[in-house]
């Protein structure tokens, strides 16, 4: 749902002329370049959903030309151009097919950029997984796609590994995409996942300690204990440098999450958030760690554009993508809830 809550410009801002719409209207017509050039779509679709590496020629690295048309580029132009460059990568939860996923994209970074949560120079690529229905029968779709989200962690992280030395990376996943997000993260620190409880675990063969890496989650289709030792993501926090944690206490899609096969029956990160305990089992590392409840802002829906669209959301976001303070918002919304205390904002490094 786009645009649920009184505080919300109408349909989440979707008619404003800053918002994304004239990129699908307008720039199909005459691009516009200055954006686009910055703007690249990372597809998996080709890569076999198994805990596999991908081959480079599997993997699709597209950019829309002068004319509005997606053309295939060469992974090392993406890696050129990142280099001295913020890099933000989204990714997408499931049912989410590539036109939506590019136009949810094009939504997050115009958006993100107006109210200050991303620099005009940043680097912005979706990254888009097969996460569409592949059953009619919810139950066996859904955990299908709880299974790809571990793939599909493992593919971005070796497509992390790639990157420029000391590049500045913010992940954000939405949803099942957070899924792809903490296990991306938990393999960057060292950990080690398996997609199936009967094979064996993947581990990447190489780190990338030079990298610095910042994720933010919204409304992670994760439990909300998997940060803790001893549990599925406990290496995810020292895969990264700072961790923005947006989970929403009356998301109805994560209601019924402790349900699924692929969980451990414990409520979701997205919306129970990370508990006092679990910040306490985590021990220094939490401190890497912040988080806000969203519901004052979306109530009780399970959503990517709402959240992005708001200016709020974009100045919590702005220091985990490197992107200066923007200051105070004009009229804000009902008082938000800051569920760790203890949790500091990054540093500008």
């Amino acid at each position: 749902m786009i645009g649920t809550s009184d505080n919300q410009p109408f349909l989440g801002g979707t008619f404003d002329p800053r918002s994304g719409w004239p990129l699908v209207i307008l720039d199909h017509f005459k691009p516009d370049m200055t954006r686009l050039d910055q703007f690249w779509i990372v597809s998996t679709y080709k890569v076999p959903q198994e805990m596999t590496l991908f081959s480079w020629d599997q993997l699709q690295i597209r950019q829309f030309n002068e004319v509005g048309e997606m053309v295939d580029r060469d992974p090392r132009d993406l890696f050129a151009q990142a280099a001295g460059h913020t890099v933000f990568v989204q990714i997408h939860g499931s049912l989410t097919y590539a036109d939506t996923a590019i136009g949810g994209g094009f939504w997050s970074h115009t958006w993100l950029e107006i109210n200050g949560g991303l620099t005009s120079d940043t680097i912005f690529v979706i990254f888009d997984w097969p996460s569409w229905r592949v059953s009619s029968i919810d139950v066996i779709d859904i955990n299908e796609k709880a299974r790809r989200s571990y793939v599909t962690g493992l593919h971005l992280a070796q497509f992390l590994l790639s990157f420029p030395l000391e590049s500045r990376v913010c992940l954000l996943g939405q949803s099942f995409g957070g899924r792809v997000v903490s296990t991306a993260l938990h393999l960057l620190g060292g950990g080690a996942i398996a997609d199936k409880a009967s094979d064996r675990p993947v581990k990447l063969a190489r780190l990338r300690p030079d990298l610095h890496v910042r994720a933010v989650l919204l409304g992670a289709a994760v439990d909300h204990d998997w940060f803790d030792p001893g549990e599925r993501c406990d290496h995810a926090i020292e895969g990264c440098e700072y961790l923005l944690n947006l989970y929403n206490t009356s998301d109805e899609a994560l209601s019924m999450y402790p349900f699924l096969f692929r969980s451990g029956r414990r409520a979701a990160m997205g919306r129970k958030g990370l508990t006092d305990r679990d910040l306490e089992r985590i021990g220094p590392l939490a401190e890497r760690i912040a988080q806000h409840d969203l519901e004052p802002i979306v109530g009780r829906a399970h959503t990517l554009l709402d959240a992005t669209s708001d200016p709020q959301v974009a100045r919590w976001i702005a220091p985990y993508a490197w992107s200066p303070d923007p200051g105070p918002v004009d009229a804000k919304p009902r008082k938000k809830r800051l569920l760790s205390p203890r949790a500091r904002r990054p540093t500008q490094d």
